[in-house]
């Protein structure tokens, strides 16, 4: 028996739009479950027809493989050429599925060189073609139902369509773990709950060609739906894909029932198509289906002139789409979603002014719920408007859709061309659009309704029309909605008591906001008086609503009567800065009366075993909007946990607000928890002790503070906190130490490395602890006891402890720790433990300075990380010393191969006087050097900072830096980043302790108005103000200078392609094509598809081939055109009709010399050309819309 391997491919052009099909291929894996039930070797692929190749070749095709491709009515073309090159590569047998092929016949056959059309449903039919190949009897073909193909003398035999399947059940059900790669881990999961459909509209395929309808049992569906979370419990939204999971009402009662309770095991919602004359007459189905998950519903529309949507037999009445809307709005459903076709039977201009009308009505009335998409008419095969269309008032001028990709009409109507069908299609996108931004800002969207629409977003990665086009289109209230998401409320979810416990966050960073370095600030409409601006400096999240007022309170005093007077005035301010989207509040820190039942609740075991000690990480909002919500800190937590664990103990890591910190706490048995322990930074400590204080004073649970501010904290910090110790350096050894003394009940006196009060109340300081020499001896940090979710293709390492530097502004310089590294194989053996264990994980963050300070060392990890490459390819991101490597640059190359993508350095300024103040041993050249190396070793990125706000900084330095800046960016075209950086008097750092050394003065020397976004301290020739001022200086000096390279040519093809390429990795940096894509949006397009390797530039390709490539535009007609003025513009410029005609068939659809024959009669012959001749004119047209980024050209 001949041994046959099965691809199921679902191939594409790729588009400006997508790059691979979004939704699953839900009939293809279907397929490949049945195929391998019965033994047949079977891979699946979904995705660009380039990468289709790829696939193919990956996965070893040959004289044994069946490919079977899905075709549809846009990818027709595609599949034709696709096939031919997949017999010309490979002599693989080619079978042609999916629903084009009931209008595909011989001549399809024999243009693609398939060796059979598939006709109907797959499941049994794939099976018996394959199972003749297995035994060389091709001849059994011609029996086999539904295959069209040639027998061995050449003549054509069809075997029509294959029967209806009638138990659905009896096929194998989807597991998910037949899947393409493009939608491994997706949160997404397409189900099909039945096949059919009852009604028969005359312009839809499903039900011109679909026969009977069948169900799969409840039990069946639930069972795939069990087994598919089981294998990706990633999954959020289920997409209910067919026409019959409405039809049956007790059905639906059933599903419901079940898939509520399966929400109770895992958190997913879920989408369903339903009829308007269903949703009428059972109404209740609507309450039943939302109160189990349901988050979004689809209806047919089509139409809402009743003659029309009777002329598509439809069998529904306009006035019932209302009252489908009441229905829905009663059941609380969130997204009703409806489709209207423009340009179709009977299309008239004033039924198109009915329908926008009518969907206008429907949208108000909706209030936020209501979406409408519009499609044009497509002529899909076997259809009753494709088989006699003149009887639906329509004109086929493009029958094979040659001109469309789904963005142009194929038809006229008796009063409509072409164009007017276009036009009218972005004139309905945009009217609607307006309708609802004016009902967004003219208040008609209720909170509560925008409120879900975040949560879908954010929770279930369902965004909405009325969110992408509306919502997020106010940047400040979109942030709020998603920060009110995350759990931060407004004042009205307060009374007035608790609402002053409350912590104010703002959800902008001042630095990154122009308007407010100004010197009367406005921003989004609102003009600040310096009261206010104070409110939103202390809108910190650090300070509670009364710890502010307290704050705020005597230099503002003289202006009210009292205190609570003033209370109130800041309470007003607050709710103002709510308005205009620049603020939330945290909640208080503080225990609730439920919290406090906690510790009485009765113990079940009798063995008890006191050994949980649990780590938390806290991030307000405000951290994670600046950055500092996760980084190379967080790893010191798991390390703690896993060296916790080594010692007997059970550590539970958790990264979270801090005010769900009481909530994960009580997660555990009280008399299981031995200790809490928090780490704390600049940016934390203030409400990591209020947090502590709650703890102790409510529970008496040991806490230890440690992190790397710890070295910092007074005596005022201990006590306030109420901690049993704070752990001073690394912690490993002198947390344990801790924890043994007090389940000893033994003195904490003597333990180094630690700060505390002891039994007399004295604060002892036993300073800075030992030190870990030996890194090798540690175990590799615990992730897995993580209790809140860890993006796992991401992870922190590091190679080192210890700074041998000592720069006047950075913390971990002004500490004595000695360097320390860790042996290669120890790196590298941590790596490969991660790399196996986490399948997803593709890039490693080093966290310490020093990866490259030792030169053999880091051969030697260079020369391992490349040989682990063959593991899992991944990359790596590093900080790295200016003068290591500006001593040998060629290092960097090898660093890139062994997986360097990111490469972090220290800039700081241009002068070298500053430098010298700084205490960095670095010169500008050697920058330059190092920046050089990396751009010509391949490395992606290089980011440096400028500090702004330091000492002695004048007009004369900020010039300076910026022309360093525009150096850089031209020494690194695409790959260098530079960004500004408040300088902050860090505790123990040399500024910080000595601020006046340095002409500098500290206002705010606890960080209370900053989260590193507002400087703390003025500088003899700069306030504050002014260094804001500064900081944006820098931030647009570098943005125009990669608009002047761009515009003036400095920038090469090859640099802005290399932007694109590098930015389409997960971790691949975004700065360059950021700038980019603002300043010429055209390009975006152009090159992504570029950097896909999804089509090539026309100057690319051999000018002999030329002919045989397709062009590909990367424009949508109805939305890029305007046909206002009589004639096509295209982004403002004038097509001729000879351009306009090359732009409509430039679908990757035609070969260039076909385009050519079609164009002849009416653009060659009656000037007398040949078609060479006419061959050329178009090609130096197409020329011209290639340098205009409008199109590429593709080969299939």
């Amino acid at each position: 028996m001949k041994t046959i391997n099965l691809k199921l491919m679902l191939i594409h052009r790729g588009t400006r739009t997508h790059s691979i099909t979004q939704i699953e291929p839900i009939g293809h894996m279907s397929l490949a479950e049945m195929m391998a039930s019965k033994g047949i070797e079977v891979a699946v692929f979904s995705g660009e027809l380039l990468k289709g190749l790829e696939f193919l070749a990956a996965t070893g095709s040959d004289g044994n493989t069946v490919v079977g491709l899905y075709c549809d009515y846009e990818n027709q073309s595609a599949v034709e050429s696709f096939s031919r090159e997949i017999k010309r590569r490979y002599g693989a047998t080619v079978l042609v599925g999916g629903p084009q092929t009931v209008g595909l016949g011989e001549d399809f056959l024999r243009a693609s060189q398939a060796d059979a059309i598939m006709r109907g449903e797959g499941e049994y039919s794939l099976f018996e073609a394959i199972h003749a190949l297995q035994n060389e009897a091709i001849e059994k073909w011609e029996s086999i139902p539904g295959l069209c193909s040639l027998r061995s003398d050449g003549s054509y035999y069809d075997n029509g369509i294959y029967p209806a399947i009638e138990n659905l059940d009896a096929l194998p059900i989807i597991t998910g773990t037949i899947k393409s790669a493009q939608h491994q881990g997706i949160n997404h999961m397409a189900v099909m709950s039945g096949r059919g459909c009852p009604f028969h509209c005359s312009f839809c395929y499903e039900g011109g060609n679909s026969k009977n309808v069948r169900r799969r049992s409840v039990a069946n569906v639930m069972q795939e739906i069990r087994c598919r979370l089981k294998q990706n419990p990633n999954v959020k939204y289920i997409f209910f894909g067919d026409d019959t999971f409405t039809l049956d009402k007790e059905r639906v009662r059933s599903f419901c029932e079940q898939l509520k309770e399966l929400r109770k095991e895992h958190d997913f919602v879920w989408f369903a198509d339903a009829h308007v004359n269903i949703v009428i007459k059972y109404p209740e189905i609507v309450k039943m289906m939302v109160d189990a998950g349901l988050v979004r519903m689809q209806i047919g529309i089509e139409s809402c002139n009743q003659h029309i949507i009777d002329i598509y037999n439809k069998k529904i009445k306009r006035e019932g789409l209302f009252e489908v809307i009441e229905i829905c709005q009663a059941a609380g459903l969130p997204q009703l979603v409806g489709n209207i076709i423009i340009g179709g039977a009977l299309e008239t201009r004033e039924s198109l002014d009915y329908t926008f009308d009518t969907v206008n009505q429907m949208i108000k009335a909706g209030r936020g719920m209501v979406e409408v998409v519009s499609t044009f008419y497509m002529p899909f095969p076997e259809t009753a408007m494709s088989k006699n269309p003149q009887a639906f008032g329509i004109y086929v001028k493009d029958e094979a859709a040659l001109t469309s990709v789904g963005d142009f009409p194929v038809i006229e109507t008796a009063t409509l061309s072409i164009e007017e069908i276009c036009a009218a299609r972005n004139e309905f996108f945009e009217m609607n659009t307006r309708l609802m931004r004016k009902m967004l800002s003219d208040g008609e969207i209720p909170d509560e309704v925008i409120l879900k629409s975040y949560a879908l977003s954010e929770k279930y990665g369902l965004s909405g029309m009325w969110q992408g086009l509306a919502y997020s289109r106010y940047p400040y209230f979109d942030a709020q909605y998603k920060a009110r998401i995350r759990g931060d409320k407004l004042t009205k979810d307060y009374d007035e008591e608790t609402v002053f416990a409350t912590h104010p966050q703002r959800i902008a960073l001042l630095s990154l906001t122009p308007e407010l370095a100004a010197e009367i600030p406005v921003l989004n409409g609102f003009v600040y008086s310096p009261f206010e601006f104070e409110v939103l400096k202390y809108s910190s999240g650090k300070v509670s609503m009364l710890e502010m007022a307290e704050i705020l309170f005597p230099a503002y005093q003289h202006s009210f009567e009292n205190f609570e007077a003033f209370k109130e005035h800041l309470l007003q301010t607050i709710k103002k800065l709510e308005q205009v989207g620049m603020c939330v509040l945290s909640g208080a820190l503080t225990a609730q009366t439920t919290d406090q039942q906690w510790q009485v609740r009765e113990t079940t075991g009798e063995n008890i075993v006191k050994n949980k000690f649990i780590l938390f990480k806290l991030s307000t909002i405000g951290m994670e909007i600046a950055g500092f919500s996760r980084n190379g800190a967080f790893l010191g937590i798991y390390g703690l946990a896993s060296y916790l664990d080594a010692n007997g103990y059970d550590a539970i890591v958790c990264e979270c607000r801090p005010d769900q910190t009481i909530d994960y706490l009580k997660r555990y048995p009280f008399h299981e928890i031995c200790g809490i322990g928090f780490s704390v930074d600049f940016e934390n400590k203030h409400v990591v002790r209020k947090v502590s204080a709650a703890i102790t004073e409510t529970y008496r649970i040991p806490v230890l503070i440690g992190g790397p501010e710890a070295i910092s904290l007074d005596e005022d910090y201990l006590r306030q906190s109420q901690a049993t110790a704070i752990v001073r350096g690394e912690g490993e050894l002198a947390m344990v130490a801790v924890l043994e003394a007090i389940k000893a009940q033994q003195s904490l006196d003597k333990i180094p490395g630690i700060f505390y009060l002891n039994e007399s109340g004295q604060a002892i300081d036993m300073g800075e602890g030992p030190v870990v020499e030996n890194l090798d001896e540690l175990p590799f940090p615990a992730y897995d006891k993580s209790i809140t979710p860890i993006d796992f293709s991401s992870l922190y390492l590091m190679s080192s402890r210890g700074c041998p530097y000592h720069c006047v502004f950075c913390h971990e310089g002004a500490l004595k720790r000695p360097m320390r590294q860790r042996s290669v194989d120890n790196v590298i053996a941590e790596m490969k433990y991660f790399l196996q264990k986490y399948p997803e994980l593709s890039y490693f963050k080093f966290c310490d300075d020093t990866l490259v300070t030792n030169p053999k060392w880091l051969d030697a990890f260079c020369r391992e990380a490349k040989v682990l490459q063959a593991i899992r390819p991944f990359q790596f991101y590093c900080e790295a010393d200016v003068v290591s490597l500006s001593r040998r640059p060629e290092v960097l190359k090898a660093m890139v191969d062994a997986g360097l993508n990111r490469l972090q350095i220290g800039i700081e300024t241009v002068d070298k006087e500053m430098l010298k103040v700084y205490r960095k041993n670095i010169s500008p050249e050697m920058v330059e050097t190092v920046v050089k190396a990396a751009y010509d070793a391949g490395v992606q990125q290089v980011f440096g900072a400028l500090l702004v706000g330091g000492p002695f900084e004048n007009r004369e330095h900020i010039e300076k830096n910026k022309a360093f800046g525009a150096k850089l960016l031209r020494l690194g075209p695409g790959m260098m980043e530079i960004a500004p950086s408040i300088v902050m008097p860090y505790p123990m750092t040399d500024i910080g302790l000595h601020p006046e050394k340095y002409g500098l003065t500290i206002y705010d020397r606890q960080g209370l108005s900053s989260i590193s976004d507002y400087p703390m301290m003025d500088s003899e020739t700069m306030d504050r103000r002014e260094i804001m001022g500064a900081y944006q200086e820098y931030l647009q000096s570098f943005v125009d200078e990669v608009k002047i390279m761009l515009n003036d040519g400095e920038l090469t093809h090859e640099d802005i392609l290399r932007c694109y390429q590098t930015s389409l990795a997960a971790n691949g940096p975004k700065y360059w094509i950021n700038i980019i894509s603002h300043h010429k949006p055209t390009l975006t397009a152009y090159y992504t598809m570029l950097a896909r390797e999804a089509a090539s530039r026309i100057v690319d390709v051999d000018r002999q081939e030329l002919p045989h490539w397709r062009p590909q535009r990367l424009i949508e007609m109805w939305r890029d055109v305007d046909f206002s003025q009589g004639y096509p513009l295209l982004w403002g410029e004038a097509l001729s009709p000879f351009e306009y005609e090359i732009m409509k068939y430039a679908t990757g659809k035609s070969t260039i010399a076909t385009m050519t024959e079609l164009l002849y009669e009416r653009f060659g012959k009656p000037f007398g050309e040949g078609q060479d001749e006419l061959m050329e004119r178009i090609i130096e047209t197409l020329k011209v819309f290639d340098k205009k980024y409008w199109l590429l050209v593709v080969p299939f």
